[in-house]
């Protein structure tokens, strides 16, 4: 599969090179490649350009911008671009405005309707956000079982994609159902970040799990 990621941050560079590993072609838009030359120098199979670039041609969209960038990287991106495509939204609105993380949009909207708001062209489901980086595509390294990955979207067969996808790294996945669940899901992704926040970021690798009896 041919997979573009909107984002070159931590998250992004993680993503990007955990993909070629599991072969499938990608590339990374950001709005400095140049500063990627590193990057691009241990990892060559990555390619790496702009927003645009990264939305122009994969099969699938990995949204994995900071917040406070995310409607201007989609603007640059081009919604033409990005028309008819599945959009992952990995995306968590938070406010760093008291010095400790918390959310900025909560039971009127959030960031996945947001983001199928600037995109209504494309088939955006929310997923991953709940998660550490390096566990996003390495769901099996987690003790006791690998973890459910809860999703939202409007379009069946977006959501049947991503599923699809998530599956075939070893996620379990539980669709809570159209976008505005992402209401639910973005409050879990803080308890995870809430559980590193105390720990001073040293506990991260946990996740969630649906347990039924």
């Amino acid at each position: 599969m041919n997979i573009g990621i909107i984002g070159a941050g931590g998250v992004g560079q993680q993503l990007a090179t955990d993909l070629v590993k599991l072969g499938h072609g990608v590339v990374m838009g950001t709005r400095n490649p140049e500063k990627l030359e590193e990057y691009k120098t241990k990892n060559p199979q990555v390619s790496i350009g702009s927003f645009a670039d990264a939305a122009k041609q994969p099969d699938l969209i990995l949204l994995a911008t900071n917040w406070g960038g995310t409607q201007n990287a989609l603007e640059l991106a081009g919604k033409a671009n990005l028309a008819g495509k599945v959009v992952v939204d990995i995306t968590n609105p938070l406010d760093f405005s008291t010095g400790k993380p918390a959310l900025a949009l909560g039971f009127n909207t959030s960031a996945g309707e947001l983001v199928q708001s600037w995109l209504p062209d494309s088939h955006v489901v929310k997923a991953l956000n709940s998660i550490t980086a390096s566990a996003m595509l390495n769901p099996s390294t987690f003790v006791g079982g690998n973890p459910d990955m809860f999703i939202a979207g409007n379009e069946a067969n977006a959501k049947k994609t991503v599923s699809s996808f998530l599956e075939s790294v070893g996620w379990g996945v539980v669709d809570l159902g159209d976008m505005p669940q992402s209401r639910l899901i973005e409050p879990l992704a803080m308890i995870w970040i809430q559980i590193g926040f105390q720990s001073g970021w040293s506990k991260v690798n946990h996740g969630f799990k649906l347990l039924n009896r």
